[in-house]
């Protein structure tokens, strides 16, 4: 087997650190941990909210996946105990709420791979099937914030300055972005309505009102919950209670390559490769750097910040006969 492995911060300067977590526990597991960027900047024992999280998770996983039958748990039990454990994890720290984190994970199982993704970091098997899961609260929030970018770039002197405010609102929400003056009463309402309709979500419309004049600062009340098309599983206060995970089991025999990757990357390369991932990347940043039309998203690009934290881990299975 050998294994390949990319990670680099959302910081152009590498000044701190990002929020993604490459994982590699050889005949256990290979995967990595996405940590959710905290809107108000939330350090946990001085570190980052959304870096402790996929830091904690990796411990978590490695705990529960160190006996081999436990890596066999079916999904509901598995997702179960990981989050008992991940919550014991910030005991000691007083937090509330819980910092989120995706997962994306390889398990070794034997004569089998198996799958396992909670959250939108994903799994790429064979250079051609793509395991991954997307949530409608984020097509939410990308909208809303595309559309108010517009707004702002003819307002501001310049493009990044466009991205920074666009990002504080879409963060800390249209109120508190109306009361501090950056957008008008006028203005919020009509991107409000302009995302519902949209995303089709007129029968949602005071659920997608009531997420964007808060803000993604107080997205966890739809983490872990169920009642609306905006609640999502994740890992993070509570457990996963929608059943949005991917588990998928494949032979060893069939497989080839392996490639897991965080939203870091919005382009997926043709060959299993780091440079080419890069490459993809680099091209991505080229056509969309600021996220607003093919790879819109919720952040941007400036100057000083690519729009995400990137990694990949990439395995080239040994070919196995079969028996």
């Amino acid at each position: 087997m050998n294994i390949e492995a990319f990670s680099r911060c959302k910081y152009r300067a590498v000044d701190r650190p990002g929020d993604d977590v490459p994982f590699i526990l050889p005949g256990i597991a290979i995967g990595l941990f996405d940590g959710a960027t905290d809107a108000k900047g939330t350090v946990i024992n001085s570190t980052p909210a959304g870096r402790m999280a996929a830091l904690n998770a990796a411990e978590c996983v490695a705990q529960l996946l160190a006996p081999p039958e436990n890596r066999k748990l079916p999904a509901r039990e598995l997702v179960n105990k990981l989050s008992t454990l991940y919550s014991k994890s910030f005991e000691k720290h007083s937090v509330s709420p819980l910092p989120a984190t995706t997962l994306a994970l390889a398990i070794d199982c034997g004569e089998n791979w198996r799958f396992f993704c909670l959250g939108d970091s994903g799994i790429r098997i064979n250079g051609s099937e793509t395991l991954r899961h997307t949530k409608l609260i984020d097509d939410v929030a990308t909208f809303a914030r595309v559309a108010l970018f517009h707004d702002l770039s003819k307002r501001l002197p310049d493009l990044d300055s466009a991205e920074m405010a666009a990002r504080r609102v879409i963060f800390l929400g249209f109120d508190d972005a109306v009361k501090d003056r950056i957008m008008g009463r006028e203005l919020a309402d009509n991107i409000i309505a302009e995302t519902i309709v949209a995303l089709s979500l007129q029968n949602e419309g005071a659920i997608v009102r009531d997420f964007l004049t808060a803000g993604i600062c107080m997205q966890y009340r739809f983490a872990n919950e169920v009642g609306n098309s905006l609640c999502y599983d994740v890992l993070a206060d509570g457990t996963p209670q929608i059943g949005d995970w991917v588990d998928a089991w494949r032979p060893k025999e069939d497989v080839q390559t392996i490639e897991v990757f965080s939203d870091g990357y919005a382009k997926l390369p043709d060959n299993p490769t780091v440079a080419a991932w890069e490459a993809a990347f680099e091209e991505t940043d080229r056509q969309d750097f600021h996220r607003i039309s093919e790879y819109a998203t919720v952040k941007g690009g400036t100057e000083d910040e690519f729009f995400d934290d990137r990694t990949v881990v990439i395995i080239q299975c040994p070919r196995i006969q079969p028996t």
